[in-house]
């Protein structure tokens, strides 16, 4: 009898033994699980929607290859990268973009066909000849409203010349900036050398002092909220407005003296 408890004794302790050591090798296991998960929530990322005009164009983040646009590349880490866009019988477009951890930021743009730069520059002076004419025949075709509110309506895009008052489905020739609408914001793209600010303002509040260091390329526009913009003239802008959807709002802007 004596013999079989002692039995049974070992037993139970080399089960308790077996048991502790399941639990620390478990342990072990994952703790550089822990570490790892912990060091990437704390270097962040972002992710990155490109469109072009026209679309297929290669996307290129910081020399790497992320597919053809339109796309949304994401697990991007924070910090600004360098974005680079080809498409055959288009000139390369580079530029840079910062990326924000948890955040989703935006590029559009117009690929210019590749010509030979003589030609090019006829071809150009020759449109915008054609332009000009056309706005002096027809001085209200393609153009939304003038003066300092601009409708928005149900377009998507929308491009924004503002020494000319002219705001309009189409690029024009000398636009400062364009926009895309999404359900309760906008996205603005500057045209080189127009240059363009967030504001934490409504327009109505917005004054020069507000809008020093202009030199974003991409910024959010929300209802209660500003951009400031810096034509190609040089002249500052405040734009801005109040909306609950971004269909059929209408943006306010002024020139700051």
């Amino acid at each position: 009898m004596l013999e079989d408890k002692k039995s049974d004794y070992i037993i139970f302790f080399l089960a308790i033994a077996i048991i502790i050591l399941i639990v620390i090798s478990i342990t072990v296991k994952k703790e550089p699980e822990v570490a790892e998960d912990y060091q990437e929530e704390s270097l962040g990322s972002g992710f990155l929607e490109i469109e072009t005009f026209p679309g297929n164009a290669d996307i290129f983040v910081d020399d790497e290859y992320k597919g053809k646009s339109p796309n949304t590349v994401y697990d991007i880490p924070i910090g600004q990268h360098k974005i680079l866009l080809k498409k055959e019988g288009y000139d390369a477009l580079q530029m840079h973009v910062e990326i924000q951890a948890g955040k989703k930021s935006f590029v559009g743009a117009d690929l210019v066909q590749t010509q030979e730069i003589g030609e090019r520059e006829d071809i150009a002076k020759e449109e915008k000849d054609e332009i000009q004419d056309k706005i002096v025949e027809e001085p209200q075709k393609g153009i939304l409203k003038t003066g300092n509110t601009i409708g928005i309506e149900n377009k998507i895009i929308l491009y924004y010349d503002f020494s000319e008052k002219r705001f309009a489905e189409n690029r024009q020739p000398e636009s400062d900036v364009f926009s895309k609408r999404f359900d309760t914001y906008l996205v603005f793209t500057r045209y080189n050398p127009a240059t363009i600010k967030f504001a934490d303002k409504s327009v109505d509040e917005v004054k020069k002092e507000d809008c020093i260091e202009v030199n974003g390329q991409f910024e959010y526009l929300h209802s209660g909220k500003s951009l400031c913009i810096t034509t190609k003239e040089g002249k500052t802008i405040a734009l801005g407005g109040h909306w609950e959807s971004t269909k059929n709002a209408e943006l306010i802007w002024k020139e700051l003296d």
